[in-house]
């Protein structure tokens, strides 16, 4: 699968870029708003060509897809317009401005028939699966309490409230949709010490499950940063800082799966635990083998509707 680049900034380079030869995806085209940024990113990763315009680079190279890593209010206009050429997108989250944005990118990708996967990339982080597959089985019964934690920080010296939200606790609003649907009866509280920020969420999910997520910047940025625990009836589950994923079933022993470091394979590196390799692999499935997609523009439409709904509240429990 061929693809070009649009953004080219430190996260594509860190994190996205490197990542697609792993997941049997070749790098031919970048694209920036500067040209010469865009050269050198390229040479760095391969890419035969380089842009300033993305619709030159889509009708010079004629890729089979495109991977879109740009800030969001840039989002809208170049995802429309390869939705427009019938090229595929992969975008990073949260794929909009807003979650009316993302709604009438769903409009346009469906009436043209293009998919769009977003990067909501914990959805495909080993551990996460493994949990969500666990969660699954008919002996966990149903699911009855999911509580999730997000804590790195500090962080109010670079975002405001609203900017942190949809950066970093998005992603476990997402993990909560992703594990059980849609949310109802969302109520939030906000605290903080000087100028961090504690928001704790809960809700319930439309099967009757209780959901709490609590995310702070009060945390360390160099401590365990996430965990996610979900009760069944008897049985629970437990990840742990995104790649310890613990099963207890209601008689001992407890069962732990974690990658194998020592072995160094594809499964057991970086890319594939926190879940960029994996959603970059999902993405070259949808698009050539047609598999359907479990993260699509639409969800993350309702992913940025939860957001704003928990940001109106934060704000107003100012």
């Amino acid at each position: 699968m061929r693809v070009g680049a649009v953004g080219v900034g430190v996260h594509a380079v860190n994190a996205i870029l490197p990542s697609l030869p792993v997941a049997g995806i070749q790098l031919v085209a970048t694209c920036a708003r500067h040209l010469e940024h865009a050269e050198e990113v390229g040479r760095r990763f391969g890419a035969e060509r380089a842009f300033d315009d993305v619709a030159r680079m889509l009708d010079e190279c004629e890729p089979d897809g495109v991977v879109v890593v740009v800030p969001p209010d840039q989002f809208a206009e170049v995802i429309s317009t390869c939705i427009a050429r019938g090229v595929p997108v992969f975008t990073e989250k949260p794929a909009a401005n807003d979650a009316a944005e993302a709604r009438q990118l769903a409009d346009e990708a469906a009436a043209a028939g293009v998919p769009v996967v977003v990067g909501y990339m914990k959805r495909f982080a080993g551990a996460y699966r493994h949990a969500r597959d666990l969660m699954r089985r008919e002996e966990f019964g149903a699911a009855t309490l999911g509580s999730f934690t997000w804590s790195m920080g500090p962080f109010a010296h670079r975002f405001d409230l609203r900017d942190w939200l949809f950066e970093n606790p998005v992603h476990h609003f997402d993990l909560a949709r992703f594990f059980f649907g849609e949310l109802e009866d969302v109520r939030v509280t906000r605290g903080g010490v000087g100028s961090e920020y504690t928001v704790v969420v809960t809700a319930r999910a439309r099967s009757g499950a209780i959901v709490d997520i609590r995310a702070n910047t009060t945390g360390s940025w160099e401590q365990r940063n996430e965990a996610v625990e979900i009760f069944g009836e008897g049985h629970s589950v437990f990840v742990d800082n995104l790649d310890t994923c613990t099963w207890r079933p209601p008689e001992r022993p407890e069962r732990v799966w974690r990658p194998n470091y020592t072995v160094p394979v594809a499964a057991n590196m970086t890319g594939a635990t926190t879940g960029f390799v994996t959603e970059l692999e999902h993405f070259r499935d949808v698009v050539t083998n047609g598999v359907t997609c479990e993260s699509d523009i639409a969800s993350a439409a309702a992913t940025l509707a939860l957001t704003s709904d928990i940001v109106d509240q934060a704000l107003q429990a100012s």
